[in-house]
């Protein structure tokens, strides 16, 4: 069984103020299962403006909410979500970002994949 650390990087900043979507996302590979260490999500926007964002972890079939619904990001900061325990996700499986802004959010997760 093999381990390899990655990092896994999105931009979650192509959205219009109306609309809200799926703007990132890291899919398991075939083969293979991913651990979830941690995400990070920043506010970079360069206004006074608060960013919200939904982190979802995916099965293949439901997603499941981390860190709550709308999740805020406040201007200028960062929000880590990691914990105690670690998410697997089995293969097919996925961390989505929904976003509620119109610029300005960056997304980095941390998955060891095991194969």
């Amino acid at each position: 069984m093999a381990f390899t650390a990655t990092q896994y990087l999105f931009e979650a900043s192509a959205l219009t103020s109306t609309t809200t979507a799926t703007v990132g996302s890291y899919n398991v590979p075939a083969s293979t299962r991913g651990m979830v260490v941690a995400v990070t999500v920043a506010n970079t926007s360069t206004g006074n403006a608060m960013n919200y964002v939904d982190l979802a972890l995916f099965d293949g079939s439901v997603a499941y909410n981390i860190g709550g619904r709308k999740l805020p990001v406040y201007p200028g900061g960062s929000v880590i979500v990691a914990g105690v325990e670690k998410h697997v996700l089995p293969t097919g499986g996925s961390v989505r970002a929904t976003a509620y802004a119109t610029t300005g959010l960056d997304v980095v997760a941390t998955i060891v994949e095991i194969t």
